[in-house]
């Protein structure tokens, strides 16, 4: 009997590695979160909350017909781009550590960033699905709409989401046909702005600075990323235990979100990093497949850009815990707290899983 076995591994995949975030959420934050908020579950119940609304987005995004998505791409992306403004607004916006990247809900906040991305591979996805990209007409038209997301970040501000979006839709273009010649001149000026962008604001200078050396600065740039190596260091092949974590113990900023996978690596070992990993490397396989396997050019873009969203923020997120680039806050897609993040992450696994789908429906009614 015939399964949809991509669509099948994609759900596995995902609620795999959601249910691996609840735990380290909580063992990560429960010391920090039962000190500020009298409350070991505090991060655990907010998740929680990301966790349902993002089961309902799951199965709503695998059974609604992306052909609406295209219909209402412009939509999409207009509604995208007010709610990234709203975050400029006194009253609305949430502003921590000097970023503003949060609107206040009431009962919560929310990450417009976190929805911008995927709604900015709709948009693209769209717009080229009956296009090529080898004129610059088509390449220059798809950057317009990757800087406008991109600038409203950096107005944050928020480099690493930046860098994040610039690469998923460098991928879309190369997957649309870019020529090699055509993306090494595209390459020049983007290197140039990233070093423009790190000269210009002294905190990303130190930051590169931090990530030459950290021991320059141990207890101020450099603090987090030595923490980090502690962590990463402590666990050895097999780890010091699930919840016996010593660096969560206030030594590691952030190390419910960004820098959970150090946790991870603390608590588990290299064992539970590669398992960890594996899982991610496995999602993206299948999301390949399933782009490889669409039944026409939208479908195949979008499965491209979503799988390309997954891929660079996780690569993006333990490069940085690693000390493989330089310290920049990105959240590891399913696992670090942030309801916001979980629940559009969600939706997009559940939209693979729709786009597969429907290419094996067309496939079992093939004579």
């Amino acid at each position: 009997m015939l399964t949809n076995k991509n669509g099948l591994w994609i759900t596995i995949l995902t609620f795999s590695l959601v249910a691996i975030g609840m735990v380290m959420i909580y063992s990560a934050s429960s010391y920090v979160a039962k000190i500020n908020y009298n409350d070991s579950y505090f991060y655990v119940k907010k998740q929680l909350f990301g966790l349902v609304a993002g089961g309902v987005l799951f199965v709503v995004a695998s059974r609604i017909n992306p052909n609406i998505l295209n219909k209402f791409r412009w939509w999409i992306m207009g509604v995208a781009i007010v709610l990234m403004l709203l975050v400029f607004v006194p009253g609305v916006g949430v502003e921590s550590y000097g970023a503003k990247r949060w609107i206040n809900l009431g009962f919560t906040t929310m990450q417009p960033s976190e929805i911008a991305k995927f709604a900015l591979v709709v948009f693209i996805s769209g717009y080229l699905k009956d296009k090529t990209c080898d004129k610059w007409r088509v390449i220059f038209s798809v950057l317009a709409s990757g800087g406008v997301v991109a600038l409203l970040l950096l107005l944050e501000p928020n480099m690493s989401i930046t860098v994040c979006v610039v690469l998923v839709v460098i991928v879309m273009l190369v997957v649309g046909g870019m020529k090699v010649k055509q993306l090494a001149l595209l390459s020049v000026p983007l290197v140039l702005g990233a070093v423009l962008l790190i000269v210009i604001e002294p905190y990303r200078l130190e930051r590169l600075m931090a990530f030459i050396d950290p021991w320059q600065s141990p207890k101020d740039e450099g603090y987090q990323l030595i923490q980090s190596y502690y962590a990463i260091g402590s666990g050895g092949l097999f780890g010091v235990g699930l919840f016996n974590s010593r660096q969560k113990y206030l030594f590691l900023p952030f190390a419910e979100s960004d820098f959970i996978f150090s946790v991870i690596c603390e608590e588990t070992g290299l064992v539970g990093c590669i398992f960890v990993l594996s899982l991610f490397f496995m999602l993206v396989f299948f999301g390949v497949k399933v782009a490889m396997s669409a039944r026409n050019n939208f479908d195949c873009y979008l499965a491209t850009g979503i799988t390309a969203v997954i891929a660079i923020q996780t690569l993006i997120n333990v490069a940085v815990v690693s000390g493989s680039i330089p310290p920049t806050g990105v959240p590891l897609p399913y696992i670090s707290a942030g309801g916001s993040a979980l629940a559009v992450f969600m939706a997009a696994s559940g939209m693979l899983v729709n786009i597969s789908r429907r290419s094996f429906t067309l496939e079992k009614q093939k004579p």
